[in-house]
């Protein structure tokens, strides 16, 4: 049995409960003026998805008769738009599983040495598909600019793109600056003064373009620019430039190939040197596109879903 003093707190939360307002996103003065019921506007009776004559009314501003908005498209218009929407979706899809690949998986520190060619070209690619449907879908859809202010599905519709563009502002930034900056950085990589490699130092000697080849193995960094096996930096499937003390057991050569090679100095992978201006921008670039990424996906479900 309730006590008298949770009796009473109860029947004050009660009290206050009722007293407040329940917010809906639904238009009842629409089925007062027009006598229409709910599966006008909706898909469902209890509310939810809009039919085309909801979106016409959503981004009219909540007015009747609905001025402007939302374009009506026949059979064919809406096959071209569905083709539109396809490829619209596929490449957000490659674009944001992109950047939560990278994330989640590879961690940023995977290109803060310099963007792959490889991912830097899929990314642009992606970004433009983007952009270009986007803007068909918008034109197909929207009669008059003043939707994008008048309306709440206008409004979401203005805050999707206009996250979109931060998003490629800051990719470009990191293509055209950023980028640049970081491989330029590895190159300019000298000997430690005190002849211990951390993974940055290492990697910044490659073997190419004149720079020297060397790799770690089992604490010691060896030199093997004069081997004709190494030309260019690179073994068989192997990088100079790289801690090789896990993949040298699987070479069909033990470690005795290593014992008439010059020692260059001492390998310790636990060293994090400071980063540079480059490298901050991009941590810093690269976890904003992620919360970009959520923001986005948050305001298409509200823009779906919510109104």
């Amino acid at each position: 049995m309730f006590s008298k003093a949770r009796k009473t707190t109860f029947i004050i939360l009660f009290f206050i409960l009722t007293l407040i307002p329940v917010y809906s996103y639904a238009m009842p003065e629409y089925a007062s003026r027009t006598g229409a019921g709910c599966k006008t506007c909706h898909v469902k009776a209890e509310g939810g998805a809009l039919t085309t004559r909801g979106l016409q009314y959503a981004a009219s501003g909540y007015k009747w008769p609905p001025q402007g908005g939302y374009k009506v498209l026949g059979p064919m218009g809406k096959f071209v738009r569905l083709l539109t929407g396809f490829f619209h979706v596929v490449a957000a899809f490659i674009w944001f599983g992109t950047i939560l690949y990278v994330h989640i998986i590879l961690r940023p520190a995977y290109a803060s040495r310099g963007l792959p060619k490889g991912e830097a070209a899929l990314g642009i690619v992606s970004m433009a598909v983007v952009g270009v449907t986007g803007i068909l879908l918008v034109v197909s859809r929207i009669r008059s600019i003043d939707v994008f202010y008048k309306s709440l599905w206008g409004v979401l519709l203005s805050v999707k793109i206009a996250l979109y563009l931060v998003m490629v502002l800051s990719a470009l930034v990191v293509i055209v600056f950023v980028g640049p900056r970081l491989r330029k950085g590895v190159k300019r990589a000298s000997l430690p003064q005190d002849g211990v490699f951390d993974p940055v130092t290492l990697s910044g000697f490659d073997g190419k373009e004149g720079t020297p080849a060397y790799i770690a193995y089992k604490g010691k960094v060896y030199d093997v620019s004069g081997l004709k096996l190494w030309k260019g930096g690179l073994h068989m499937r192997h990088r100079s430039g790289e801690d090789l003390t896990t993949a040298l057991p699987k070479a069909p050569h033990g470690e005795e190939k290593l014992e008439t090679l010059k020692v260059v100095g001492s390998y310790d992978a636990s060293l994090k040197p400071p980063r540079s201006p480059a490298q901050k921008a991009f941590y810093f670039i690269a976890y904003m596109n992620l919360a970009l990424v959520f923001a986005v996906l948050f305001v298409i479900s509200f823009w779906r879903w919510g109104i």
